[in-house]
């Protein structure tokens, strides 16, 4: 099966009742403009969307008589930080170095509610000790990230360069 664009998503009212066949599509192959991959029931896709898109969780990748083919973002390994646990004045600092410090490795940030999730780019015993060193409340633990995108840093913009 072939995908070309995005046609929808799996919330319209135009796909309910369908047969659907989930993509397993990680927050690093969500900008990923060519790949293959296969459905969790075994249909085999051959994803080929202009440049420039991001494969969000739902968006229906393509449609047939066996049903459509959805995005599902899997759960990944991330840090994990809630607002509530790094309030005041110092929780304010904590997690503005935490920021800095996530800047500075380009890590894509996701802010969600009341927290913010990075995908883990090191050892998890690597980040829980930056989080105790910079004395932020927080953790490692698998989560679904960048379902409709990344917020935006540095680390978003094609022009930004060393």
């Amino acid at each position: 099966m072939k995908s070309q664009a995005i046609i929808g998503d799996v919330a319209e009212p135009r796909f309910d009742g369908r047969p659907r066949h989930y993509v397993d599509v990680g927050w690093g192959d969500a900008a990923k403009h060519r790949q293959l991959a296969t459905t969790d029931t075994g249909i085999e896709v051959q994803i080929m969307l202009p440049r420039g898109g991001f494969l969000r969780e739902g968006a229906v990748l393509a449609e047939s008589a066996e049903g459509i083919v959805v995005v599902r973002r899997p759960a990944e390994p991330a840090i994990v930080v809630h607002f509530d646990d790094n309030t005041g004045t110092d929780g304010a600092r904590r997690m503005m170095l935490l920021g800095y410090l996530l800047g500075n490795q380009h890590a894509p940030i996701d802010v969600e509610g009341s927290a913010v999730y990075a995908p883990l780019l090191t050892s998890s015993e690597a980040a829980r000790r930056m989080l105790a060193d910079l004395g932020v409340v927080g953790d490692v633990a698998s989560v679904a990230m960048a379902g409709n995108g990344w917020s935006r840093t540095s680390g978003s913009h094609d022009d930004h360069r060393h």
